[in-house]
Parts: structure tokens; sequence; C-alpha cells
């Protein structure tokens, strides 16, 4: 009976939820004998972080930059209202913020992060 109490409590079916998404031990983990390769750390991981982050950074910073230009040049060379210009703006920078959702997406789900990564920069290398 105190079996079954135990049973419907929360964290029980937390723990039993978690369970199921470990991952199972390999035959060398379970004896212990954990080989060379078992203890080699993958690529990535914390030491890309920086890069990622200073990356992220300097295209945010070129983007914000580059807005109030070009709104400026919307409205002196193509001559639009400020309305047409901040519109053009905003669906601008919807399509570039929606862009990475959808090459991650492609990226995991299809292709691989390498060659989409390269796929992209020949296809930004092409277009300016």
């Amino acid at each position: 009976m105190a079996g079954d109490e135990k049973k419907g409590t929360i964290s029980y079916r937390l723990y039993c939820s978690m369970k199921c998404f470990q991952k199972p031990p390999s035959p060398e983990q379970k004896h212990g004998n954990l080989t060379e390769t078992d203890q080699q750390k993958k690529p990535g991981g914390w030491r890309a972080m920086p890069f990622i982050l200073g990356n992220e950074t300097f295209e945010r910073l070129a983007t914000f930059g580059l807005m109030a230009n070009f709104m400026v040049y919307l409205m002196k060379v193509f001559h639009l209202e400020q309305v047409s210009a901040a519109n053009i703006l905003n669906i601008w920078y919807g399509a570039t913020n929606f862009a990475p959702l959808v090459g991650a997406f492609i990226s995991d789900a299809y292709v691989g992060r390498f060659k989409t990564i390269a796929f992209a920069s020949c296809a930004a290398l092409l277009v300016h």
C-alpha cells in the first residue's frame, strides 16, 4: 500500500519520466573499462561560446547601424515616404531575424551543420 502512495506523487512521476530519457550505459561503462575514445572531449561546447557570442554581438551592431542609414537611403535616394520606408525596414528586419530559424531547421532536420554553413556562405558570396 505504501508503494502505491509513492507512485502517485509528482516527484515519483518526474523521476520515472526522466528515467525514460537517460542514455543507456555502454558495456564498457557498465564494467568500468572506459577506452580513450570515450574519454575524449567533443569539439565545441563552452570553448566555442566566446566566438559565437562575439559573432552575434558584432552582427547585431552592424544591423543597428545599417537600420538608421537604410532609412535615410530609402527616403533620400528612392524618395519614399517615412511610413513606406519604415515598413520596408520592418519587413527586412523580420526576414533577417526569421532566416536563422529556417536555417537551423534545415540544418538539424536534413543537411547537417557544416553543409548548411557552406551552402549559406556560398549563397551570400554570390548574392553580394
